[in-house]
Formats: structure tokens, C-alpha cells, sequence
């Protein structure tokens, strides 16, 4: 995807970069084409650059205490991977991997330093990022301890719909991107709960089903017990 002309409304890079910074971009950036499953960086990788998802989806992993993977995070189209690795040790604490076919921008961080330096709006656009991942993740600490299973479903739910929005925007089918198993890993909870809660939903009229797809029904109800609004 070429950042001069690129339609992505969702790329810090294409939304707050002066045109001529989206040639310096597209110049010096490398393009990924990663198949499924593809790891985009590990745990105990160097951080030698950032990465935006041009298209595609993927999934942030941590290890927990018994050494199994655990999804934190999902990334849609758009967003940025690798930014929490930015530190003094330069370290990724944990590792990504495409859901999806993607394609990925990788820029170094020689160039990602440059582009913040040069473009004010790109610099404020990363704050206030690092402000909402950091409200983020201490909502989850939060969540992990006093959330009912349903809330911790909702909560999975408006993070997936955020990062991959609806396959039909006007029926609201959520675009899952993830297995029922992996749902559960990215909600903290087991896999038979999982099942009961989503049983729950569509019961309640919370959410509907048609042919193995999920439809957002009520949006007030789930964002009240996700305690996290749809954007």
C-alpha cells in the first residue's frame, strides 16, 4: 500500500504526516506480506521499529504463569503494533502474530523518530496513544479481579468490535476475527464459560445468531457491562 495516496483513515502516519513526509514514508518504510499465523515480532525481540497494519488483523500474546500463550490485545486495520517496547531496555514484553493474511508497514525507529520530530500532530496523536493504552490496560488489571464472567465477555466483545468494527455495519455482524477459543483466552475466562455467557446473550436478545455469526443487537447493554464504549 502506498502511503501518498492510501485510504486508510485509521493510520497515524496517513492522518498526521504533512504530504511530504508520507514520500519520506513511503520511501524508507518495508512492506510485510504475512500469511496466517505469521509471528510479526517475539518476546525478547530487539524493538528496532515500529509496525502498522496496512491491512489485516492481529493478536498480542503474552506468556502467563504456566507458560501458555494468553491473547492481551487485537489489531485491526490501521493500528499500531510494537509500541510497547518502546523503553529504556527496548524489549518487547510480548509478541504479535497475524490473524489474517496482512500486510504490514515496518518503519525503523531511526525513521518513526524523525516523522514524530517533523509532524506536531503525529507527536500528539502518539501521547495521547500511550495515554489510552496505559487507561487500557489498567481497566483489564481491574477487570482480571472484579468483573463477572459477562462483563469480561462484553468487555472482549467491544475490544474486538474497536479493532475489526462490523462485517455489516448496517446488521451489525461482529467481525469475530477470533475462534471461540481464542475469545475465551482474549476474555480470561475458560472456554466453557464462554459458551454459557454467549448462550446468555442471545437469550437476553443481547446478541442474535444466524448461520455461526454473532449480531450486536443491544449496544447500550453491552457497553454498560464492558464498561467501554463502541468508537
Amino acid at each position: 500500500m502506498d502511503c501518498r495516496d492510501c485510504i486508510n483513515t485509521r493510520c497515524p502516519i496517513n492522518n498526521t504526516c504533512l504530504p511530504e513526509w508520507l514520500q519520506y514514508t513511503q520511501n524508507n518504510k518495508s512492506s510485510i506480506y504475512a500469511s496466517v499465523g505469521q509471528s510479526i515480532f517475539n518476546e525478547g525481540d530487539l524493538v528496532r521499529g515500529i509496525y502498522i497494519i496496512c491491512s489485516g488483523k492481529a493478536k498480542v500474546l503474552m506468556d502467563n504463569d504456566i507458560g501458555k500463550e494468553r491473547i492481551i490485545r487485537v489489531a485491526g486495520t490501521g493500528q499500531v503494533l510494537g509500541h510497547r517496547g518502546f523503553s529504556e531496555t527496548m524489549v518487547y514484553p510480548i509478541s504479535a502474530k497475524t490473524i489474517i493474511e496482512s500486510e504490514i508497514a515496518y518503519i525503523s525507529n531511526e525513521d518513526f523518530f524523525k516523522l514524530i520530530r517533523s509532524n506536531n500532530d503525529l507527536a500528539i496523536y502518539m501521547m495521547m496513544f500511550f495515554a489510552d493504552e496505559l487507561l487500557k490496560s489498567e481497566q483489564l488489571l481491574r477487570a482480571a479481579g472484579m468483573r463477572t464472567s459477562k462483563e469480561k465477555v462484553a468487555n472482549a466483545l467491544v475490544r474486538v468490535i474497536n479493532a475489526f468494527g462490523y462485517t455489516d455495519n448496517k446488521g451489525k455482524q461482529i467481525d469475530l476475527g477470533l475462534n471461540l477459543q481464542e475469545l475465551a483466552s482474549f476474555a480470561a475466562i475458560s472456554y466453557s464459560t464462554l459458551s454459557r455467557v454467549l448462550t446468555g446473550f442471545l437469550q437476553t436478545g443481547i446478541l442474535k445468531k444466524m448461520e455461526k455469526k454473532y449480531y450486536l443487537v443491544d449496544e447500550t447493554m453491552i457497553e454498560q457491562l464492558a464498561c467501554m464504549e463502541i468508537q
